[in-house]
């Protein structure tokens, strides 16, 4: 997995050169061994510019999701270990939905260049250009449906990391599903579940982020709101990279999730945007304000509203207080 450090350090080094003797050094193997290397990138498309005495810069990407790359990198257990990419589809969560009530096993990744009708959360259409990654996952928790939220909770967890290994990027999670840098939108989960009354039969965790597409082709109405990884780090991501990265954290935080759930609950709070700020929480039945104080063993938004009392909220659209104004636009 060599090759894929080197475009690693090359691409959080933000198009500055970076010698091959410090590559060398990172990666522990020869400088004959990093040539090699920045030789098999440049027959796969990504332009490098070598300069003697200053060493390696990646200048572009080839923009694509390469299947053999993921299969060749992906060491985990059962997160993606199958892999079903797809040029177009509707949704992914769809087809992982129906690949999943067919039998696809435990851990099957369905991605996506594009999709046509990708969703969001309360029905809402997600924008789905080429450049981002899109894929969902098929899990089969021995769980309750009750603690299904969880999932969601764990997915953010393994994305946000992936985010923070890969790009550098200091991604946190806004409650329940939604991944930021700053204050701005990067991406979101959504899960949809088949489950018995006390046994859920598979989970499709879906994935959305923002990567390399032009933020200036977003709606006016969501590009003050949204911003892209690319944008964030000032140069373009490598996209077969951050899904690998992707499956890789999803499979050890999943495992840890089966385990030991409180550990999903503690590295969810360190991660978080939303504990300790002013929030307003929308449902089809009620609006709640007043303050996030923490989440409960199932996931819940804790709130103390603005009587004192304390009220968990399952599910809602929540809007986070700006820092430092009056008004809130996340």
């Amino acid at each position: 997995m060599t090759k894929d450090d080197i475009l690693r350090l090359l691409t959080i080094s933000k198009s500055a050169f970076v010698s091959g003797e410090k590559l060398a050094l990172k990666l522990n193997i020869t400088r004959a061994a990093v040539w090699k290397h920045i030789k098999a990138l440049e027959q796969e498309g990504y332009e490098i510019e070598a300069v003697p005495s200053k060493g390696y810069r990646l200048m572009s990407i080839p923009d694509a999701i390469n299947l053999r790359d993921i299969e060749a990198a992906v060491k985990t257990k059962m997160i993606g270990r199958k892999v079903h990419l797809l040029a177009e589809v509707e949704s992914t969560n769809s087809a992982a939905v129906e690949m999943a009530a067919a039998g696809a096993p435990e851990g099957t990744i369905v991605a996506a260049e594009v999709q046509t009708g990708g969703k969001g959360r309360l029905g809402r259409t997600w924008i789905s250009p080429k450049g981002n990654l899109y894929l969902s996952v098929i899990l089969r928790p021995k769980i309750a449906p009750n603690k299904a939220p969880l999932v969601t909770l764990m997915g953010a967890v393994a994305v946000v990391s992936a985010i923070r290994k890969q790009t550098e990027v200091h991604a946190q999670i806004k409650w329940p599903n939604d991944i930021f840098s700053g204050e701005r939108k990067i991406g979101g989960l959504l899960t949809e579940m088949r489950a018995e009354p006390d046994q859920v039969r598979h989970i499709v965790l879906g994935i959305g982020l923002n990567v390399n597409m032009n933020a200036a082709s977003l709606p006016p109405a969501v590009a003050s709101l949204a911003t892209t990884l690319s944008a964030e780090t000032g140069s373009p991501v490598n996209r077969t990279g951050l899904l690998v990265e992707i499956a890789s954290e999803l499979d050890r935080w999943y495992q840890t999730f089966l385990k030991n759930d409180a550990e999903i609950l503690r590295a969810w709070e360190a991660m978080n945007m939303t504990i300790g700020r002013q929030v307003t929480v929308s449902s089809a039945n009620e609006t709640i304000q007043g303050t996030a104080e923490a989440i409960d063993h199932d996931g819940r938004l804790v709130i103390r509203t603005i009587d004192g009392a304390l009220q968990a909220v399952a599910a809602g659209d929540v809007t986070l207080v700006k820092r430092g104004t009056d008004t809130e636009t996340l």
